[in-house]
């Protein structure tokens, strides 16, 4: 029996629109921090998952303020949160041109900062994706609550839903709770594979 059809598509936003390197980010935040905070510490202050589940960004500016003397304001902190963040045109252009017959989506572990700075970055094209965001959501990839509220959200049997993601342990974590994954790698990759699989078109 053959696999049942693809009808969305749902891409990761960081590692796949959007490059990233967060050792960038600490440096830049440790920079306008006192003497003896380092990239290390920053980078700790900074993993807290809630900041991507819900809690305000401008509490971590505030807590930097206050614990390790950033000396910069809400703009010089946010300049400095999304520094590390630079927009792949080339597979967003891709991924807009999947959505002329496909249903296409956006699910990502972000915070507001984070994906405002992209949304402005993209002249508000990423904003026009039908998406599926972290902070909104109150769950994170890769626990299996998200997935379960992306197919709940978008009205789709799981199944039917096919993810790509650079982690392999949220393309595993798409799998248990019962959607078609793949690792993302490349968008040439992408490109390659796209034509294997039974993606429905839009009518």
């Amino acid at each position: 029996m053959s696999a049942p059809a693809i009808e969305a598509l749902v891409f990761d936003l960081g590692g796949v629109i959007v490059a990233h390197d967060n050792t960038v980010m600490h440096s830049a935040l440790a920079d306008r921090c006192r003497a003896g905070w380092s990239p290390a510490q920053v980078a700790e202050a900074t993993a807290d998952a809630r900041w991507g589940t819900g809690r305000p960004v401008r509490e971590l500016h505030a807590e930097l303020v206050a614990e390790a003397g950033y000396d910069g304001d809400w703009n010089a902190f946010t300049g400095d949160f999304c520094c590390h963040l630079v927009l792949d045109e080339s597979m967003l252009a891709f991924v807009e041109f999947l959505a002329i017959r496909h249903r296409v989506m956006i699910f990502s572990n972000t915070n507001e900062a984070h994906w405002q700075s992209q949304v402005l970055a993209s002249g508000g094209r990423l904003g026009a994706f039908e998406r599926h965001l972290s902070y909104e959501m109150g769950h994170a990839k890769p626990s299996l609550q998200s997935f379960q509220i992306v197919a709940e959200t978008a009205s789709l049997p799981p199944h039917s839903m096919l993810f790509f993601d650079d982690v392999p342990a949220n393309v595993e974590a798409a799998r248990r709770a019962g959607f078609r994954a793949e690792v993302f790698e490349s968008e040439a990759n992408l490109r390659a594979m796209l034509p294997t699989l039974d993606v429905v078109a839009r009518r």
